[in-house]
């Protein structure tokens, strides 16, 4: 069971205070702290609770590992993330949560994501609109996000739709290098709006991808 983040005193401080001392949080539930305009280092979360909506709205994350932690229907905004791992994390219902244009080196290893409506109007979802790798991921009715690379690698996704890259009429366009390897997808596989750069596909196999809108750069 998860413990309040007001009961952690010292967690709770080095949260605020945008410090790049190293520190791990073990068992915290974060539904109950509102983290805004600030930027968290070097910390690692085990077995964390994330959930809610609007409490986390950071101005950038960086070096930051997420271990074992479990995302319940968030909107969480993460800011400009560079180095920042997702391990063995799960995601439940229309989870959002991610980084923002110029985030890099954003990776999740082998999480499992179970989303609510992956409907073809959904436009945010779990990722960044910068570099995004999903490794040995599984998952089912989520809305996966990259702006500028996205790399799919040994996952297994269903019913899955993919908000890729950025066209003119959301904002400053971007275009996404797309690279996926040993991968299975099943059910429908939905690209919304998707504007892509290039795309590499090796030793995958679908069931059905519905091209939503998409366009590829000039």
């Amino acid at each position: 069971m998860s413990t309040p983040i007001a009961q952690l005193p010292k967690e709770h401080a080095r949260l605020l205070d945008g410090g790049r001392a190293p520190m791990t949080i073990t068992g915290a539930d974060l539904a109950a702290g509102f983290f805004t305009g600030v930027a968290w280092h070097d910390l690692r979360f085990v077995d964390c609770d994330f959930a809610g909506e609007g409490h986390l709205r950071l101005d950038a994350m960086s070096g930051c590992r997420f271990v074992d932690c479990r995302f319940v229907a968030p909107g969480h905004d993460f800011g400009v993330m560079s180095d920042v791992r997702f391990v063995r994390c799960r995601s439940f219902g229309h989870a959002v949560f991610g980084g923002r244009d110029g985030s890099t080196g954003v990776v999740f290893e082998q999480c499992i994501f179970l989303g609510g409506d992956a409907a073809p109007h959904a436009r945010e979802g779990i990722g960044s609109t910068g570099e995004t790798t999903f490794a040995n991921c599984t998952g089912s009715g989520a809305v996966l996000v990259a702006g500028t690379r996205l790399v799919i690698e040994g996952c297994r996704f269903d019913h899955t739709s993919f908000v890729i890259g950025r066209q003119r009429s959301r904002g400053v366009p971007l275009a996404a290098a797309i690279v996926i390897e040993n991968t299975q997808g099943t059910g429908v596989w939905r690209m919304t709006d998707a504007r892509m750069r290039s795309c590499h596909i090796r030793n995958s196999r679908f069931e059905r991808i519905v091209d939503d809108g998409s366009e590829c750069e000039a």
